[in-house]
């Protein structure tokens, strides 16, 4: 592990809470080379959370001893056995005091200024019973994007109001940037032990179908990119996200016209990708059943024209066609989902 992104001063002065009750929730598993840059960041904050909790999932390195010599009772600590992301943060949120959980993975960072935006906003809309904003994506080789939101909005601003479409549309919120209340948490049933891979974006949906929600556009987060995030199993997401979009289609989180036609648009998006993933790796059977899929299904012409190439093709000739750089690059470029929902859902913050 290298020491680029260990803290070389003395550890922060804890500071009492500010009173609105947040409990900043960090969950961790062999997160030594990272957790004290973590919660480096939540101390420098300039409104302090109430309570510090982090749920370790049965690290084998030396994490908890960093955080208890750097942190000392500042920190709650959790020690649990190993039994992966989701159930470790369900513990983490059923254990936090206070009834506002920011989350936090273990490799990102705030910016100092995250939570006073945040009750700023909350101020503002009282209503509102999550939020989240925006933030720069990074790896060790540094900034990869400025805006996380830029590829998902243009232009990036702020939002408030009924989100639902929106989410459905586009699983927007950084993790590490939201801001959630606990009662609304455990009324929706809190994060699906039954979604392996898109956790996160299950919860979104949820709380967006029944709760009004806000979308801050300053970067308050730096999102860590590595090669181990759950993210980048990008076909087990594709499948997990595509349920998701079924159930959206089928009205189970709330009855919407245009969210159940954005998600059935998906649901045709996500078979065209799992095609050609499948075709890709030699999984010409699978691959054709979803190409049929997609090549019927609702989105743009394009995107169904080759699906029908993929789906009844002979086995040979898509071989040698998914080698053709000219059809590789019109594939790629048709995997780009455009927006199907314009703006004005929202309402953009005055």
């Amino acid at each position: 592990m290298t020491d680029a992104f260990r803290p070389s001063g003395p550890p922060p002065e804890p500071r009492p809470g500010a009173g609105h009750g947040i409990t900043v929730a960090l969950t961790c598993w062999n997160a030594a080379w990272c957790i004290e840059r973590a919660l480096d960041s939540v101390f420098a904050q300039t409104v302090p959370p109430d309570e510090v909790l982090v749920t370790d999932d049965g690290s084998t390195d030396d994490t908890v001893a960093r955080i208890e010599a750097r942190y000392g009772d500042a920190v709650r600590v959790l020690r649990l056995p190993h039994r992966g992301l989701t159930p470790t943060r369900r513990q983490a949120i059923a254990e936090a005091r206070g009834p506002w959980i920011a989350l936090l993975d273990a490799d990102d960072t705030w910016l100092p200024q995250r939570l006073e935006k945040q009750v700023a906003f909350l101020q503002r809309h009282p209503a509102l019973r999550w939020l989240s904003t925006d933030g720069m994506l990074v790896s060790a080789d540094g900034v990869l994007r400025e805006s996380w939101l830029s590829a998902y909005f243009s232009p990036v601003r702020d939002l408030e109001g009924d989100l639902f479409p929106y989410v459905v549309e586009r699983c927007f919120p950084l993790l590490s940037s939201s801001l959630f209340h606990k009662d609304a948490y455990e009324a929706v049933g809190g994060l699906d032990s039954d979604v392996e891979w898109s956790q996160d974006y299950a919860l979104w949906l949820r709380l967006s179908a029944r709760y009004p929600g806000g979308l801050l556009a300053d970067r308050l987060t730096t999102y860590w990119s590595s090669a181990t995030q759950l993210s980048k199993r990008i076909e087990e997401r594709y499948r997990d996200d595509q349920r998701l979009m079924e159930r959206v289609a089928r009205g189970e989180y709330r009855r919407d016209r245009v969210a159940q036609r954005i998600a059935r648009e998906k649901i045709a998006s996500y078979d065209y990708d799992l095609g050609i993933t499948c075709l890709r790796s030699g999984r010409w059977v699978e691959g054709r059943r979803h190409m049929r899929r997609a090549a019927i299904g609702p989105g743009p012409w394009r995107r169904r024209a080759l699906a029908l190439l993929g789906a009844f093709a002979p086995r040979g000739a898509r071989a040698r066609l998914m080698r053709w750089a000219w059809l590789k690059r019109t594939v790629d470029g048709s995997r780009r989902r455009n927006p199907v929902m314009g703006p004005g859902n929202g309402r953009e913050e005055a």
